[in-house]
Order: structure tokens, then C-alpha cells, then sequence
């Protein structure tokens, strides 16, 4: 009975993206293979104005050389039915907010499949009770490379600056680029008896456009932070523009940043929501055209 139980969770999370209200699982996900594997965006609202993620909190890259790995609970294995070390969640965004949160399975003890099987069914039936569609997904567009940052002093204070363009692949701004600037601000905050090497704060700033014209229209703009750390430990907060989720009529799109937390070498990685993007009316065509 308990490997039943295993394998009939295994399919839900697989199909977490169908609508089980309907009792239509499907065999496979159907999320795109380049989406974050922490942070998965599963469906949009009919007004596009809500959106919903699956959110992974992974610890198996904590995990060291000398010491055995803990074992994988029984029934965490994620939406492409690998295992994985963690815990597991649902989240509802309104624009920029989020205002639902579902745990289907805990980090920090193992979660019975049975118990994950009945809050993912209720995750779900929350999502359609606020007309979330959980087959419309929408389009995954990743930077085709990464920006490169460029650092300049003033003062007690580094700023960091890299843009990243993306190109909207459908929709009424199809072949068009959106720019994301990503400016990192940060400010040593002096020295202290438990911090001998200093501190200092960060706060990283996104400024979106869209580039169809001689002058690029601003969209909106984003903050992470700020972020307090040791000036000892290297590398220890840096955030980046990861990708973005095109809505299905191609009007909005969900922007993902990327935090890296920790030393350069042995850090960790997390996927964030930065917010909601409405795209402006295009213009209307010329006569004859």
C-alpha cells in the first residue's frame, strides 16, 4: 500500500500542472526543460494578473564530501520524478505580491506521501478557486548569454551594473527585445569587535524596457535586498536576471532573478520571483500596411 502511495504521489507531482479537480493527470510535465530547477512558473490566471510557481526549497548541494548524504524521504521526487532533498511548496503572486502559500512537503522532516497527496489536491483546488489554469503555462525565454557586469567606485561605495536583453518570441511584441538592467549597490559599513574585516550592505536594483525604438520605454523596476555580510566571505550575495516567463496571449511576462549566497566555491544558488511585467499596446500600423 505504501509503495502505491509513493508511485500515485510520484504522478500528481509529475502532473501538478493539470487540474486534478478534473481527475486528468498527465504522464509527464510539460514544463519547459529550461526552467529553473528550484522554481517553476505553473499557471496563469484568464486575466493574466495572477500567476502561480512551484517552489523547491533543495538541500542536496549543502551536503559535503566527508559526510553521507541523509536519505531521500519516501515520495519527494519533484516534477520531472527525480528524487530530491528538501522541502516542496505552491505559491499564488498578484503582481509582485504573494498572497497564497501551500507546503505540500516539509523541509525539515519527511512528509507522508498521503499527507502530500491531500495538500497537493487542496493546492490545486485553491488555484482554480482563483481561476488559475493550470495547463496555460506560457513561454520560457532564457538570455541567449550572460550579461557581463561592469564595476565602478564612488566613494565607500561599489556599484556593479549588467544588462541583459531578451527577445519576446510571440505575442503583439514578438522579435522584440526587452532590456534588464541589474545595478548592485555595495557600501562598506566600517569594522567592528565581531567584525574586524568590516561589513557592508547590499541592494540590487532591475530596470526593465522595452527596446522598440530609438529611446527604450521603461516597464518597471524591481529591488532585492538590502544584504548585510562579512567583507571575509567572498561572493557572498550576488544577484542576476535569470529569465522570464511570457505570458499565453504574450502581454505580461514574469521576471526570475538568481541569488548566489556564500563563499565562490561551495555556495548556494536560489531562484526568486521579481514581479509582474505588463507590455504597453502596441502602436497601431500605419494605413496601407
Amino acid at each position: 500500500m505504501a509503495r502505491r502511495s509513493f508511485r500515485f504521489l510520484a504522478l500528481l507531482l509529475f502532473a501538478s500542472s493539470a487540474v486534478l479537480a478534473k481527475g486528468n493527470p498527465a504522464l509527464k510535465s510539460s514544463v519547459s526543460p529550461d526552467a529553473p530547477a528550484d522554481l517553476q512558473l505553473i499557471g496563469w490566471s484568464k486575466d493574466e494578473k495572477r500567476f502561480a510557481v512551484r517552489i523547491y526549497s533543495l538541500t542536496d548541494n549543502e551536503s559535503d564530501d566527508l559526510n553521507e548524504p541523509p536519505p531521500y524521504c519516501p515520495g519527494y521526487m519533484d516534477h520531472r520524478g527525480k528524487k530530491f532533498r528538501g522541502g516542496l511548496r505552491f505559491q499564488l503572486y498578484d503582481g509582485a505580491k504573494p498572497v497564497g502559500d501551500w507546503p505540500i512537503q516539509d523541509l525539515e522532516k519527511c512528509t507522508p506521501p498521503e499527507t502530500a497527496r491531500d495538500r497537493l489536491s487542496q493546492a490545486n483546488t485553491a488555484l482554480a478557486q482563483q481561476e488559475v489554469d493550470l495547463r496555460n503555462l506560457g513561454t520560457l525565454v532564457v538570455p541567449r548569454k550572460p550579461a557581463r557586469p561592469l564595476p565602478r567606485g564612488k566613494g565607500k561605495t561599489l556599484i556593479s551594473t549588467a544588462t541583459t536583453p531578451l527577445v519576446l518570441p510571440s505575442g503583439p511584441w514578438a522579435r522584440q527585445t526587452v532590456t534588464v538592467s541589474c545595478r548592485v549597490e555595495t557600501t562598506a559599513l566600517g569594522t567592528s569587535e565581531n567584525a574586524p574585516a568590516g561589513t557592508y550592505s547590499s541592494r540590487a536594483t532591475f530596470t526593465v524596457r522595452l527596446r522598440s525604438s530609438k529611446k527604450p520605454a521603461p516597464l518597471a523596476e524591481f529591488t532585492l535586498g538590502p544584504f548585510e555580510g562579512s567583507a571575509t566571505q567572498a561572493g557572498n550575495w550576488t544577484p542576476t536576471v535569470d529569465r522570464l516567463v511570457l505570458s499565453p496571449s504574450g502581454r505580461r511576462f514574469v521576471l526570475l532573478g538568481r541569488v548566489d549566497e556564500g563563499p565562490q566555491h561551495g555556495g548556494s544558488a536560489l531562484s526568486v520571483v521579481l514581479g509582474l511585467v505588463e507590455l504597453p499596446e502596441p502602436p497601431a500600423p500605419k494605413p496601407g500596411f
